[in-house]
């Protein structure tokens, strides 16, 4: 290997180990976690830190990326098992359920960025960079929402995109008391359930009335 190969690769190799240092104290400590504890937890210097991110803002949406890209990971791999846009819209549901209950801590802290505390003093780049990613992951609902008014399933007055948002925000909010709190256990005793029926009613405002 060639000495610039081989620099390279030290050099993925280090922004790694920052990256899995922050990943962990954000999932422990939220975003109060200061850059000097993420050098530690790296055992590298904080310079050393800056050099890779500029930032903790930035160390903490790339955390939040990372997560994305282990869901969109999990949607895809749904959909390839996936017939038609009934079943694809429920894949595309549960891959994002499932893998927020499975990872609650990227569910928790990429929650947190949504606030308006974690957003004022985050960079106009980094907040157009979620919403990039955000949207990116949308429309894999979007493409099955219309798929199914292509094929006359679904309701041509509804907006794809409305549609995936309003699916989004509904998970969200179930999630919010799953993960975030025991009230959904209290008021249910199976979580489960409320993500079951949110998806059936969903469903049935999207589906086109049928007179057969």
């Amino acid at each position: 290997m060639g000495v610039a190969a081989r620099r390279e690769r030290e050099k993925l190799h280090r922004k790694n180990t920052i990256l899995e240092a922050a990943r962990h104290l954000f999932f422990e400590k939220g975003y109060r976690t200061t850059m000097d504890e993420i050098a530690d937890r790296a055992e590298l210097s904080k310079g050393t830190l800056y050099i890779y991110f500029k930032s903790k803002d930035e160390l903490y949406v790339s955390v939040i990326v990372e997560g994305f890209r282990i869901l969109e990971k999990r949607m895809r791999e749904a959909l390839a098992k996936a017939e038609g846009p009934e079943e694809k819209v429920k894949a595309v549901y549960y891959a994002f359920v499932d893998h927020c209950l499975e990872n609650r801590e990227y569910f928790r802290i990429t929650q947190y960025f949504l606030t308006e505390e974690a957003r004022e003093n985050t960079s106009r780049e980094l907040i157009d960079a979620i919403n990039t990613d955000s949207m990116r992951l949308l429309e894999y609902g979007v493409r099955a929402i219309q798929e199914g008014i292509e094929e006359g399933r679904f309701r041509d007055d509804i907006d794809p995109m409305a549609a995936s948002i309003v699916t989004w925000r509904n998970a969200t909010g179930i999630l919010d008391l799953v993960v975030l709190s025991d009230e959904a256990n209290v008021m249910t005793g199976n979580s489960g359930e409320l993500f079951d029926l949110a998806f059936d009613l969903l469903l049935r405002g999207v589906e086109k009335e049928r007179l057969d």
